[in-house]
């Protein structure tokens, strides 16, 4: 533990953010949660390669990467389950140290939150009817698109830019490939673990849609937090990255 608390403070260091003054010194974001001996994480499930749970407990890379960074800490992991907007306000009333899962990392959330390094990006993909190669957002002019429910407003923006289009949200991968194939719509977008569900089914094609830009995966905390804190997550995510 001593090894990681080392590392974390000469990452911070390294950046200025832990240095000392003449007045009052307050508890940083760092040395509560280590009091607290808790790293409390609010996770998105995607069920992609970076957050799946199974039973309860939430397995792949953002877990690993949440484990990491609480080794660094010396405290334990707390893992709290929800959707990505509810990961952002859990974040901000205090119920979360920090979110992890497929956010966006630029416009208002940048302005809202301190944002660490993207650990990776998450791929929108288009699930049409099997021979119609809508690649682009350009392609789904005056059309009718299903979306997954939890669509960022950023990437619903992006596919407002083809004019005329029409956007109905849907609860799941299934719903919106059945839309797909009953023709109520002609390209469902989606993340890359339901497009996944989708891939075997005969009548369908799954397509990389290759003008709408990726989310970016990102550690996001507190637009009130220290600095200190992404800072020092910053260091540990590139130390991660090199590692796997």
């Amino acid at each position: 533990d001593g090894m990681w608390k080392v590392l974390w403070a000469a990452g911070a260091l390294s950046l200025g953010l832990l240095g000392t003054g003449c007045g009052k010194k307050t508890e940083s974001d760092v040395e509560r949660i280590q009091k607290a001996g808790v790293f409390r994480v609010a996770i998105v499930d995607t069920g992609s390669r970076y957050t799946s749970v199974d039973e309860g407990k939430p397995t792949g890379l953002e877990p690993e990467l949440a484990e990491y960074i609480s080794q660094a800490l010396g405290t334990e992991v707390q893992f709290q389950g929800y959707n990505k907007m509810a990961a952002l306000e859990a974040v901000s009333s205090g119920e979360a140290d920090v979110a992890m899962g497929c956010i966006n990392g630029s416009g208002s959330l940048a302005g809202e939150y301190r944002l660490s390094l993207s650990y990776g990006k998450g791929y929108f993909y288009g699930v049409t009817r099997a021979g119609d190669y809508a690649l682009t957002i350009g392609a789904l002019e005056n059309s009718s698109v299903g979306v997954d429910r939890e669509l960022d407003e950023e990437t619903r923006t992006m596919l407002y830019e083809a004019e005329g289009i029409r956007i109905s949200d849907f609860d799941s991968a299934r719903e919106g490939g059945e839309a797909v194939k009953d023709g109520r719509i002609r390209a469902y977008i989606c993340y890359e673990d339901q497009a996944g569900e989708l891939l075997s089914d005969p009548e369908l094609q799954v397509q990389n849609v290759s003008n709408l830009e990726p989310e970016e995966f990102v550690v996001a905390a507190a637009g009130s937090s220290d600095p200190a804190l992404i800072s020092g997550i910053d260091v540990l995510i590139r130390q991660f990255l090199e590692k796997e």
